[in-house]
């Protein structure tokens, strides 16, 4: 789903100064030469401060990662400027190589330095003939393509202790974006740095606004008859510990980001030339609008032309050109049956208008969600376009970019994006995007039902009922994939656990979109799914998959950063294990129960005559846990996730034992005459 607005396809030319030499690879190019006037370099020192962190020689520590960016007017350059040094043997391969990249649609290259010191000596690396030039395409297995290209520098013979030193700089930004732009850098990372530099400059008598996370140190502003200019500098940063599972808002390291003082009121008005009165709509579309019109409820309304929009509709974005804001007219969109986040969301307001439904696209973040709240106002601070409806005076949010999806339109929980800037005029400040009211009904619920089969074999059937975000990931899969390779991998999950099986029915599959439950129900027969653990006592392990993804431990549990959970609904697995007469349970009955701020937990062990029911139950009230709160929370969902898990003992009479043998061997028997029968 995710997009990224990316580039805009204008050739720019004069971009490349005196002095510079350029060198051609197929369609693409870049130029080596002198670094850029305006650029304030700073050294890399002889020794490391012996009292900064990663003195100690780390097996990655950077001495410079330096940022200057001069957006005046008639400029847009990026300098950078990268040093590094590699002291584990393991990683010189790595540290071997580097990837510089930029888009030659609106961006040129210019290379300065590729050095390496070596006992304090430095070597210039620069061969420009070694460097070759690929479009690397990485999003195009998610649907996207934008024209990015990468120079690919490799050095030779790189040893542990050396220093490379990398400085390049990127003319040019994306022409559609008219200077909306947000500078800035990340000023320490998972390895120690000993300086990090951020430096911008812009027209004189700019105010700039910055937005600081994790620490990252104020900017120092300076006004000079050329430029205004505001500088960051941290020294002596430790390792920042990535703890993971983080939600998508946060990021653990100090990071800053600066930009002309603007208002979300200009980021508006940038916006709504983007979206022009779209024109005549194609005569199939004006006939399913004029269908869809005549549904009783502006609500039903609303979620046929989301459905028809998300499935028909499929995601694609070619970024480059005007494309990348810019998206194409409702009348192709729909013709051509593709298009990314921005053309589908252009294309359902277009049609909701239409049907009297007020509605109109909104610019949001799916990489930094609510963040962006505190972000300083630019066009580059989206990366995403939703729908924002209005029914009964009230917001509904839709994301035309989710592949079938069920409910009625607005029940799915979209408040995850934090924030939303409709392209609205009078617009002049961010919108909450708030969960459904009521929430989305979510979760999962499986119930497992082992019983006697004939032949001494184990009949399994298990009805798994998804419901709501739950519903829709299954949807899609179900959708997007031969339903017989999916019924061969669920049971393949079942022979992992219990054993050799053999599927007793085909694999159903039964979907209420409108209620978005998605059931699918398994019939198996285990051939012998019992441990044998002496010769009077069988075992069967139980698991409580459907609590497995929320009750997750996450991959540090020493944190100190907020941690992602799941998507709130309520998780059950029950398990109803029939055992043959004179089977004794060497277990008795229990409840344990597990209760935090996010979450509670419980299971229920109730042995019968005839066997035992295990009833788990998982409630999640929260995506995430606070920092302040994640020790305590964690404290319980550990014990939760050790307790999905059951061994089951059954007593098994000496005779029953005996009696069970002989069937099994009768069996073998018959089974390998009926064998040779056939032969």
């Amino acid at each position: 789903m995710r997009m990224l607005l990316a580039a805009a396809c204008l050739l720019l030319s004069g971009l490349a100064w005196a002095g510079d030499t350029e060198y051609q690879r197929g369609d693409y190019k870049f130029s080596v030469g002198p670094v850029p006037a305006f650029v304030q370099r700073h050294e890399v020192p002889a020794q490391w401060d012996p009292k900064a962190a990663g003195a100690d020689r780390p097996p990655w520590r950077f001495w410079l990662y330096e940022r200057q960016a001069d957006r005046r007017s008639g400029r847009d350059l990026l300098f950078t400027d990268y040093a590094y040094e590699v002291n584990s043997a393991s990683l010189l391969g790595e540290a071997g190589r580097y990837q510089l990249d930029f888009n030659p649609g609106y961006q040129t290259l210019t290379i300065h330095d590729v050095q390496l010191r070596r006992g304090g000596q430095w070597q210039n690396r620069l061969d420009p003939e070694k460097i070759s030039l690929a479009r690397r395409e990485t999003g195009f297995e998610k649907d996207m393509a934008d024209g990015e290209v990468s120079a690919l520098i490799v050095l030779d013979d790189v040893r542990v202790g050396d220093v490379v030193r990398i400085a390049f700089t990127v003319a040019g930004s994306n022409p559609i974006l008219a200077h909306q732009l947000t500078d800035g850098a990340t000023l320490s990372w998972g390895s120690p740095v000993l300086d990090s530099y951020l430096r911008v400059l812009a027209d004189p008598g700019t105010q700039f606004a910055t937005h600081l996370e994790n620490g990252a140190p104020e900017g120092v502003v300076s006004n000079r008859a050329d430029a205004a200019e505001i500088a960051f500098h941290r020294h002596g940063s430790a390792a920042i510990d990535n703890e993971d599972d983080y939600p998508v808002w946060y990021q653990p390291y100090p990071m800053a980001l600066v930009s002309a003082r603007r208002s979300w009121a200009d980021v508006v008005a940038w916006a709504l030339p983007l979206y022009p009165d779209p024109g005549a709509l194609p005569a199939d579309l004006e006939s399913r609008i004029a269908e869809w019109s005549r549904l009783p409820t502006p609500r039903e309304r609303l979620t046929a032309a989301l459905r028809a929009v998300q499935d028909e509709v499929r995601y694609f974005g070619v970024e480059m050109g005007e494309n990348t804001h810019k998206p194409a007219p409702p009348a192709d969109t729909w013709r051509n049956r593709r298009g990314d986040c921005k053309d589908k969301a252009y294309l359902l307001s277009t049609i909701l208008r239409r049907m009297d439904i007020a509605a109109v696209p909104a610019l949001t973040s799916m990489d930094r969600g609510r963040s962006i709240g505190g972000y300083t106002p630019a066009a580059s601070a989206f990366d995403h376009v939703i729908v924002r409806a209005t029914l009964d005076g009230k917001p509904v949010w839709v994301d035309a970019t989710m592949n079938q999806a069920g409910g009625a339109a607005g029940s799915t929980d979209l408040s995850r994006y934090g924030y939303a800037l409709p392209v609205l005029a009078g617009t002049d400040a961010l919108q909450a995007i708030a969960p459904p009211d009521p929430p989305d009904a979510s979760g999962v619920d499986v119930s497992e039902r082992l019983s006697p089969a004939d032949g001494g074999k184990v009949a399994l059937e298990v009805v798994s009922v998804y419901r709501g975000a739950s519903a829709n990931g299954n949807r899609d899969r179900f959708a997007s994939a031969r339903l017989d390779d999916i019924s061969r991998g669920y049971a393949d999950f079942y022979r992992k656990r219990y054993g050799q099986l053999q599927e007793s029915a085909p694999l159903q599959v039964r979907d209420d979109r409108d209620s978005n439950t998605l059931t699918i129900t398994e019939h198996y027969l285990l051939d012998s799914p019992f441990d044998d653990l002496d010769a009077n006592t069988r075992a069967l392990d139980v698991y409580a998959d459907a609590l497995s993804a929320p009750a997750s431990l996450p991959k540090s549990m020493v944190r100190s950063g907020p941690l992602y959970l799941a998507v709130p609904g309520e998780y059950r697995h029950r398990i109803d294990l029939v055992v043959p007469k004179g089977w004794e349970a060497k277990f008795g009955r229990e409840t344990e129960e597990y209760k935090a701020a996010a979450f509670d937990y419980t299971r229920e062990v109730k042995p019968r005559a005839d066997g035992v029911a295990i009833d788990y139950r998982m409630k999640v009230r929260e995506y995430e846990m606070p920092a302040a709160d994640v020790a305590a929370e964690l404290k319980e969902l550990r014990k939760a996730s050790d307790n999905l898990s059951a061994r089951l003992q059954y007593h098994v009479p000496a005779s029953l034992d005996a009696g069970e043998r002989d069937k099994r061997l009768q069996d073998l028997i018959r089974d390998a005459m009926n064998e040779g029968a056939r032969k």
